[in-house]
């Protein structure tokens, strides 16, 4: 998993929190699935790449509420994801209470990977404030091993949870600019260009990352951080801890250390 590689192990995830509108500036050349360009072959890309990290046992992922282009660009990003023997729901704001608190037909209990969409930037889409009653169940099904994938909805979900992080709203029209993948982007999105991330503006870019990994910036802004993402234990408010294999690693180090200062000793 690229992101497990390039992020830190110390956040939970996988998660991407992506600035853009990638679902309302795509395409998809013909059959669904395949040949998605532009901003849906990144979604494609960041779902292949979260669906592959999932821990949870699960296995599928639900779109949050989307309808109209926001739906289709989903959609089309699923199917072209490759992920062998998972499945698509949807699930309507009206059943966010029953998904959330697992009382409906449709539960989070369930979930492999949630999808939310960008928002009022894109038809069909929905209003990052409809999931602040349950932002810290979101963070939650982060910390046990599933994944999340979050656009440009203005991240008031995600700042409630983390008051140290900035999501900087740039308004409907948003920014336009050639977005540069860092260097655990380009691993967390193998193939992926800058271009087919800079296919439309973006709308929404975030101050004091409080340490989450950044995988794509605006460099002629003062490299100002437009996705974010991460991977490993806890979850997107809580730092894990190393695993047992970490600790061995670090303990062994130390016996090292400690032999060759008492040779080091002896010799004087």
């Amino acid at each position: 998993m690229a992101i497990l590689a390039a992020a830190s192990s110390s956040f939970g995830g996988p998660f991407i929190l992506s600035g853009t509108d990638s679902d309302d500036h795509g395409s998809n050349s013909g059959t669904s699935g395949v040949g998605n360009s532009g901003g849906w072959l990144f979604m494609q890309k960041a779902i292949t790449n979260l669906g592959s990290a999932v821990t949870n046992g699960n296995t599928t992922a639900y779109v949050l509420g989307s309808s109209s282009t926001a739906l289709t660009a989903a959609t089309s990003a699923f199917d072209g994801a490759g992920l062998a023997g998972w499945t698509l729901e949807t699930v309507s704001v009206a059943d966010f209470a029953s998904f959330f608190d697992n009382t409906g037909a449709k539960k989070i209990s369930s979930a492999g990977l949630l999808l939310m969409d960008s928002g009022s930037n894109v038809v069909g889409g929905v209003s990052g404030s409809s999931f602040d009653p349950y932002a810290a169940i979101i963070n939650a099904f982060v910390g046990s091993g599933g994944g999340l994938f979050s656009q440009a909805n203005d991240f008031s979900w995600v700042t409630s949870l983390v008051p140290t992080l900035s999501a900087v709203d740039l308004g409907g029209g948003g920014v336009s600019a050639v977005l540069s993948l860092t260097a655990a982007g380009t691993a967390a999105f193998p193939g992926l260009t800058d271009s087919d991330l800079s296919t439309g503006p973006y709308h929404n870019y975030f101050s004091d990352t409080a340490g989450l990994p950044i995988l794509a910036t605006d460099p002629s802004r003062s490299s100002r951080a437009v996705v974010l993402g991460g991977s490993g234990s806890g979850s997107i408010t809580v730092r894990g801890v190393p695993d047992a294999g970490s600790f061995v690693v670090v303990y062994l180090g130390l016996i090292g250390a400690f032999a060759a200062f008492r040779r080091f000793m002896v010799r004087r």
